[in-house]
């Protein structure tokens, strides 16, 4: 099934995070040494926050997952894909300072969660 933030960022969500967000609700991140947890969004969620935050984020940025107004998200850079602490706040300063390298690759996120 294709996402509709898929088809409007002509981007691919990997299989197995569908089946995270799927199957879970939360996802336990380290953030700076505190385990955070943040709430997986539907797919129709996800769109939304894409929609709100369009303006500070860039098109190779997916959000999947909430805290607060902060996100976890995929983010696209050639054909590799990682994942990102994007804050909210900071964007507003500046949106270079909104991102948090959490996963350097897709894969080693996918290891730990699945």
């Amino acid at each position: 099934m294709q996402y509709q933030i898929e088809s409007k960022l002509k981007a691919v969500i990997p299989k197995e995070l569908k089946i995270i967000i799927e199957t879970k609700k939360v996802l336990k991140i380290d953030i700076d040494g505190q385990m955070e947890e943040f709430v997986l969004l539907s797919p129709e969620e996800m769109m939304d926050a894409y929609n709100e935050q369009e303006d500070l984020f860039d098109i190779d940025i997916i959000p999947f997952a909430v805290l607060d107004d902060d996100f976890l998200c995929l983010k696209y850079n050639d054909n590799k894909i990682s994942i990102i602490y994007w804050s909210s706040e900071r964007a507003l300063e500046e949106k270079r300072l909104a991102i948090f390298e959490i996963f350097m690759s897709y894969e080693d996120f996918i290891k730990q969660y699945i």
